[in-house]
């Protein structure tokens, strides 16, 4: 009996000694470069629903996973939250901590799990291209030391970051280099819009369009009054996924102003980013990708989008010389 309880008494020896020499803390560590910006990637690593709906190398593991978010997209304390029944996805938490250069810092959680491995994502300029290294440092409390010994976690997980790597390089440079742009910041007074809202896809918004601009030109002959402007589009939301758009077609008016049979839209005083854009409608892509990059290198949030169409296409037949004001209404 004796022998066998200083048998337990070694091993139990050995096991602390194991513990002492093993690792504190687990590593992980992946680099790629991708031929994009620097601040367009880090503006993209920031948003949790594109790193769960585009490059996390988990989410093909469980398509079906139940995913929440809380906060605002790209704000210190976003988080998204999601429950599996995989088991090599679990349950668990991402919360974006914060920015600080060129490294962006989340927390990640997992149920049952003593502590929360910090994740690091660190995005330096290499010329035309950037290098993005994934970093995952994760306590390891002291009775587990000695197993991890025998455990290579970065083999283990190395393979996913490098999965989710090239999945993000495939998805930044299928999107389009943004080229410079003079972006200005001014002042937007409150102003009163009526028009017309839909929801379709992007095809058929210049039909929508025309329609509509119709539709309000004969509201505004009934009332006798005078729209303020060139035609404009008040976009609350675009799912480039879907390539589906919520977009309102509409005509400024002065304040007080009632027509009937189109829609009212107001939007208050607020802080504005301007772009002039010049070009084909289907591709001033470039343009609003610039202003989503410089917008959240400033930490604004954006609460709408509006476009100002400044030539008649049918009159001014030279794509080249269309232009377009794009207005970002910011706070």
């Amino acid at each position: 009996m004796k022998k066998i309880l200083y048998i337990l008494i070694g091993l139990v020896f050995v096991y602390l000694i194991l513990c002492l020499i093993g690792p504190s803390q687990i590593s992980v560590e992946r680099s790629i470069t991708i031929n994009a910006p620097a601040n367009v990637i880090k503006s993209r690593i920031i948003d949790l629903k594109f790193f769960h709906e585009t490059w996390s190398p988990w989410t093909e593991k469980d398509p079906a996973m139940k995913v929440t978010y809380t906060g605002e997209t790209g704000k210190e304390g976003n988080s998204m939250a999601w429950e599996s029944k995989v088991k090599e996805v679990g349950n668990g938490s991402m919360t974006y901590m914060y920015a600080h250069g060129d490294t962006i810092v989340e927390l990640l959680h997992f149920d049952g799990h003593s502590s929360d491995a910090h994740i690091y994502h660190i995005v330096t300029s290499e010329g035309n291209s950037s290098k993005v290294s994934w970093i995952m440092q994760d306590p390891c409390p002291f009775a587990f030391r000695a197993m991890m010994l025998f455990m290579n976690m970065d083999k283990m997980l190395g393979p996913d970051f490098e999965k989710g790597l090239n999945k993000l390089k495939v998805a930044m440079e299928s999107i389009p280099t943004p080229t410079h742009y003079d972006i200005k910041e001014i002042a937007w007074d409150a102003k009163t819009f009526y028009g017309v809202k839909g929801n379709m896809s992007f095809d058929k918004i210049s039909a929508f369009f025309g329609n509509s601009y119709h539709k309000i030109g004969e509201a505004l002959g009934k009332a006798k009054a005078q729209p303020i402007g060139m035609p404009k589009a008040i976009y609350f939301s675009f799912n480039e996924k879907t390539m589906m758009a919520d977009v309102a077609a509409v005509m400024e008016v002065a304040n007080g102003t009632k027509l009937e049979g189109v829609e009212k839209f107001e939007t208050p005083a607020s802080k504005v980013l301007m772009i002039e854009y010049f070009g084909a409608y289907d591709k001033s892509a470039n343009a609003h990708y610039a202003m989503d990059a410089n917008m959240k290198e400033k930490g604004y949030t954006q609460s709408s989008v509006i476009e100002e169409y400044a030539n008649d296409p049918m009159i001014e037949k030279d794509t080249a010389k269309w232009q377009t004001n794009i207005f970002y209404l910011v706070k």
